[in-house]
């Protein structure tokens, strides 16, 4: 069973992400969206038959709002957003992925969730809410609705614009939606400090690449890695050619992007330039910029893509 394949592309298919919008241009400060994408999580209380309150989840389904006291995550979103905003102890679980990020030492001493713990591993817990992200398996879903469990489930992991609804959605249900808003416009008007710091400055082509096996896999648009490139600053070559999510792409395609940054995990740079021919990108003969940055960093589709814009900023425009 799968609680949550996450926003990681830098683990790619197993992780698991959202455009920054119609409109973006690369040589300006990018634009934030003013509000949810087409699809996105609404945040209007609505009732149930019996009058209960509560918030509809991406699948249509209506969750009660109550004054939940344990509350679980089931997704790397959920982690940092309910670590930020929660009571302490009214969170039960985080996932097993906290553990890996820069804020482990934010999660220490609460159980974590992994991937595949079965249904009696979360009941244990007697969590009154969970959160997921669409990844998750329906089956399994169902099985803790029949326990009794509230599971919200945020939607698809697309980057901003996902992730700002989502924001609105936990503050919600945890009975803080004005924390959570200021929230919200304090990460958004962060990102376009961060954006607006070399606005006049050309802004160069990059792409954000990883090797699995022998295979290459990118980040275009619709991903939390597109959103990190372009709030530090730089184009997305990937976008810019019409791709988008996170597609697998020959050598020859690579070669062919040619960007002029490369952006890749700590210690892959090396790899990636020994992949059969792209030794002949201008980056790996060095006539462009090869940056590396913390994976679990990049990794993460929740709030912490300010912190990775940022670190790549000051990574590329800071040297």
């Amino acid at each position: 069973m799968k609680l949550d394949l996450l926003n990681a592309l830098g683990l790619l298919l197993a992780l698991g992400v959202a455009t920054l919008g119609a409109g973006l241009r690369y040589h300006e400060a990018a634009p934030l969206p003013p509000g949810a994408a087409p699809g996105a999580l609404a945040t209007l209380v609505e009732s149930l038959p019996d009058g209960t309150p509560a918030l509809r989840d991406a699948r249509s389904v209506l969750v009660p709002l109550r004054a939940y006291r344990r509350i679980a995550s089931g997704t790397l979103i959920a982690d940092r957003v309910l670590v930020d905003l929660c009571e302490p102890d009214r969170i039960v679980a985080f996932t097993r992925y906290a553990e890996k990020t820069p804020s482990a030492h934010r999660y220490a001493g609460k159980p974590v969730l992994g991937a595949r713990d079965d249904v009696e591993r979360v009941l244990a817990l007697k969590p009154e809410l969970l959160f997921v992200n669409d990844l998750v398996d329906q089956n399994y879903v169902a099985r803790l609705r029949e326990h009794g469990v509230q599971v919200f489930d945020l939607g698809p992991m697309r980057g901003l614009v996902s992730l700002l609804p989502n924001i609105r959605a936990i503050g919600v249900l945890i009975g803080a939606p004005e924390r959570a808003a200021r929230y919200a416009e304090q990460l958004q008007e962060r990102l376009r400090k961060v954006a607006l710091e070399e606005a006049e400055l050309p802004h160069p082509r990059a792409l954000y690449l990883s090797s699995y096996g022998d295979k290459l896999f990118a980040s275009g648009a619709d991903t939390s890695y597109h959103d990190v490139l372009a709030y530090a600053g730089l184009r997305d070559a990937a976008a810019l050619a019409g791709l988008s999510g996170w597609p697998e792409l020959s050598g020859e395609r690579v070669l062919a992007l040619d960007p002029d940054v490369l952006v890749t995990r700590t210690g892959m740079g090396p790899l990636l330039c020994r992949h059969p021919g792209l030794d002949q990108l201008r980056v790996c003969r060095g006539q462009g910029r090869l940056v590396e940055l913390d994976g679990a960093l990049l990794d993460d589709p929740g709030p912490a893509l300010l912190e990775a814009a940022e670190a790549l900023h000051s990574t590329y425009w800071r040297r």
